[in-house]
């Protein structure tokens, strides 16, 4: 079974229970990419993964953080069954909210969702005083929470 792209209800829905946010954007574009998909509203948009070190990709050794952001109402659901599933990278959907559905089934899902570690500056609004180490890590953590 693969990754089942619904565009009409606008769902990407998983067939195993750990995957990437890279995974599923890849997935995305395959499927986009075949027959008349790409007459549907795109799922997905991508920022960062640029070389950080070097000018050719495939030299380098450092790069930025990648976010993929999930578009136009679409959502990701879980497989139809009891399980543990981990969710991998900067997944977040456009303007913010929950980028996972329910499943139709009255299943458990436990979800973990794993990001890792990214820079990230925060405008302050240009008071002229920079804001603590607490207050970042209060802020980046608050626009990571569900």
């Amino acid at each position: 079974m693969a990754i089942l792209f619904d565009p009409v209800n606008r769902r990407i829905v998983l067939d195993r229970a750990t995957v990437s946010a890279a995974f599923l954007w890849s997935r995305w574009a395959d499927w986009s990419a075949t027959g008349d998909n790409l007459k549907y509203l795109p799922a997905f948009t991508q920022l960062g993964g640029d070389p950080l070190d070097n000018d050719d990709p495939l030299l380098a050794t450092a790069f930025a953080g990648s976010y993929v952001f999930l578009e136009n109402l679409w959502r990701v659901r879980p497989m139809e069954m009891d399980h543990d599933s981990e969710i991998t990278g900067q997944l977040v959907v456009r303007g913010g909210g929950n980028p996972f559905v329910r499943t139709l089934g009255n299943y458990q899902v436990n979800t973990k969702y794993t990001v890792p570690v990214a820079v990230q500056g925060i405008a302050t609004g240009g008071s002229g005083s920079y804001p603590t180490a607490e207050e970042i890590a209060t802020a980046v953590w608050a626009k990571m929470l569900p």
